[in-house]
């Protein structure tokens, strides 16, 4: 049974012929039950098929939400295409005396692993991975998204069918404007693009909460470089990466279908980066920040 992925499609449909939307808070309070009553033990992370390269998947917290930060590696345990390893990246600062809830330590029995670090905002979910782990297929998610239990399964699929890319299922249409590009809130929204046409672009700007894979090895190795990154980019990880990923010369494919449409869990926590992002509109301040910095000419890619 695919009951989150069944979710996803009843949101989707309900939205887009009859305009119907239901709350998130709906479906979550639904798939928690499904887990609790169903509970699968065996299930976690690939032990049977010995990967050249291992897929990873990547992750970070913060306290306000790790209460139910289990609830999003539950399903990442219950994916088609099994990770070979669940990363969840906490910082030291943050969790110094900190109780880690019962159920992150019931996962850990079945194969999640809880690494603490200095804090890099955001960028927890990739740069330790990356570092440690530079020739595996990293995917990174959000804490406090419900996945799909198809999502690997299509990033995956989709990978092998544009080898080199980084593939994502949500992302947004750059736009430009004469010579320079459109300001971040002219840009074509996930929700607003009609048709996915699969094919690699650099106009498609990913965003990380619907699952993004790269391959790191790929990449040139300045996304690495965390003194620039803090400094241009602090709230924006995705800006960053998306950039550098033009300055490797990859594009980004997303993926067919409706994983970008995600079902959020609620959360009391005002912290999110979209906040600062969107809301008080620093994105366009960091992208003109990184674009400076690494000298590039939109030009030549879009």
């Amino acid at each position: 049974m695919r009951l989150v992925k069944d979710c996803y499609g009843i949101k989707y449909y309900l939205k887009k012929i009859f305009g119907i939307e239901i709350k998130d808070s709906f479906f979550e309070v639904l798939i928690v039950g499904y887990y609790t009553i169903f509970k699968r033990g065996q299930v976690g992370v690939n032990k049977r098929n010995k990967r050249n390269r291992k897929l990873i998947v990547s992750m970070t917290s913060i306290p306000d939400r790790i209460n139910k930060t289990w609830i999003t590696i539950e399903s990442l345990f219950r994916q088609t295409y099994k990770p070979d390893r669940i990363i969840l990246w906490l910082s030291k600062e943050e969790f110094k005396n900190f109780p880690l809830p019962s159920a992150l330590k019931t996962q850990q029995k079945r194969g999640l692993q809880i690494k603490y670090c200095d804090n890099l905002m955001s960028y927890k979910k990739i740069y330790y991975t990356a570092k440690e782990n530079p020739n595996s297929y990293i995917v990174t998610v959000d804490d406090d998204i419900i996945y799909a239990e198809n999502m690997l399964e299509e990033l995956v699929r989709t990978y092998k069918q544009n080898q080199g890319c980084i593939i994502c299922n949500r992302s947004h249409y750059m736009e430009k404007r004469g010579g320079s590009l459109s300001s971040y809130d002219k840009w074509l929204k996930y929700e607003e693009r009609k048709c996915i046409d699969g094919k690699p672009s650099f106009h498609n700007f990913f965003t990380g909460c619907g699952g993004t894979l790269f391959p790191v090895s790929l990449m040139d190795r300045k996304f690495l470089d965390k003194d620039a990154f803090l400094v241009l980019a602090p709230y924006a990880d995705d800006v960053w990466l998306n950039f550098c990923a033009w300055l490797s010369n990859i594009k980004v494919v997303n993926t067919k279908g409706f994983l970008g449409h995600v079902i959020e869990i609620q959360s009391s926590s005002t912290k999110g980066l979209v906040r600062i992002n969107v809301l008080y509109k620093k994105n366009d301040e960091q992208i003109e920040k990184v674009l400076r910095h690494f000298e590039i000419d939109i030009q030549k890619y879009l």
